[in-house]
């Protein structure tokens, strides 16, 4: 198993606590020039399963109320807070389905700075947003 970026770990944890999914694997986003790879590292995100037990159509209530929370209290700026279910080919019979919560900076073109700085706002407004959700 590999080790949560401190970063991430936050946003990480209040899905965990919802009861509804179950993370596996996480970004904190990487932004300096030489973080860069052939895979875009310019945001963060979270992918997850439903937990057991717990339908999609609970995974996207809770997914849809972030995004929609997140967006009526800040807008589009400074960060674009997404949702979306992945369609991954396993083999020629199987498909597997996860989710993503994504945060990615508005401006692309900010300094490396500026983005993590942006990002990690956002991620503490994401925790906050659920954990009031979940009171």
């Amino acid at each position: 198993m590999h080790d949560i970026e401190p970063k991430i770990r936050p946003l990480v944890d209040a899905l965990n606590k919802t009861g509804l999914v179950r993370t596996f694997s996480s970004c904190e986003g990487h932004f300096g020039p030489g973080e860069q790879t052939l895979v875009d590292r310019n945001h963060a995100e979270v992918r997850f399963v439903p937990a057991d037990g717990v339908s999609v159509e609970e995974v996207e209530k809770l997914l849809a109320s972030i995004v929609t929370r997140f967006k009526a209290r800040h807008g589009l700026l400074p960060v674009k807070v997404t949702a979306y279910k992945l369609y991954t080919p396993i083999d020629d019979e199987v498909v597997e389905e996860t989710f993503v919560l994504e945060l990615r900076p508005f401006n692309r073109f900010d300094s490396p700075d500026r983005k993590r700085a942006d990002i990690d706002w956002a991620i503490g407004q994401v925790v906050l947003l659920n954990s009031a959700m979940n009171q």
